[in-house]
């Protein structure tokens, strides 16, 4: 797997890439306890050789450099313009994309934007499609009344059981499917510099008083690329249900992994792959 390294107005992005095929696709990871490898590292050798693929760590997360004022109103589109310089300096005018909860937004506001850009758009589990902010008000005292996510990083980074409580409750359906692997891998991204920053950032400027943000809901209509929607059956962060719904608005059906949480990717690398591979032409 090559490593790059790949400066844009944001910030400097780490990017690994893998294979060398015609067929080139970015895949976007999520917020929390995330990064580039720790969602994508299944997916990514799965491919066929007819693909290149390449998995940013994004603004704020592994190896990418962290800003220190991401979070508020231009939140988003900072992600979205960092994309686009990104598959600029990558020499991609046309490519297939990918992206987990926030990176599905990320990935969804991108193809609104720059939809001549998008062969095929795969959002999985993605932030943008829920009407309503989890847990309502206690969740915006929380977010912007205090600093407990910040706090929160920290015990998950002290506690073996905390990050084996947390994979077991929101992202991994099969308990069989929790590795000591994945938790070294969740408790060294805990333990990384801005790791709950990050998540306080996305949090801030996704769960506001006026409501959720981005709500894509009623502009997905628009996109005219190949839309395939993706979700763990049992994900509890964004219901099988929004994602369903949003289906329905590009005239496409919802593919759900069965027995999966939030991390379906990481559970169904293959079946991931498959549905990628089989609505690219």
């Amino acid at each position: 797997m090559e490593e790059l390294d790949i400066k844009t107005t944001g910030g400097n992005i780490h990017v690994y890439k893998q294979g060398s095929g015609e067929k080139k696709i970015i895949l976007l990871h999520g917020s929390g306890c995330d990064s580039a490898m720790l969602s994508w590292r299944e997916v990514m050798g799965k491919f066929s050789d007819k693909f290149t693929v390449y998995a940013p760590d994004q603004l704020g997360y592994g190896k990418s450099d962290k800003p220190e004022n991401m979070a508020g109103d231009s939140f988003y589109d900072t992600h979205i313009e960092t994309l686009r310089e990104l598959a600029d300096s990558l020499g991609l005018d046309k490519f297939a994309l990918a992206g987990l909860s926030m990176g599905g937004a990320v990935a969804m506001g991108f193809a609104l934007r720059y939809g001549e850009r998008v062969t095929a758009l795969f959002p999985v589990d993605p932030w943008g499609i829920s009407e309503k902010i989890p847990l309502g008000k206690f969740s915006l005292w929380y977010i912007h009344k205090t600093d407990l996510t910040l706090k929160q990083f920290r015990w998950i980074a002290n506690s073996r059981f905390m990050a084996k409580w947390l994979a077991s409750y929101a992202l991994i359906g099969d308990k069989k499917n929790i590795t000591d692997e994945i938790i070294d891998d969740m408790l060294e991204a805990c333990r990384a510099d801005g790791a709950g920053k990050a998540m306080q950032d996305y949090q801030r400027s996704s769960c506001t008083e006026k409501g959720v943000y981005p709500y894509y809901v009623n502009e997905l209509r628009r996109l005219k690329m190949p839309v395939v929607f993706i979700s763990g059956e049992k994900d509890n962060l964004v219901p099988k249900e929004d994602v369903i719904r949003a289906a329905k608005e590009v005239g496409t059906e919802a593919r759900i992994l069965k027995n999966c949480k939030h991390w379906s990717v990481k559970e169904m690398p293959e079946d991931f792959c498959s549905i990628v591979e089989k609505n690219i032409g």
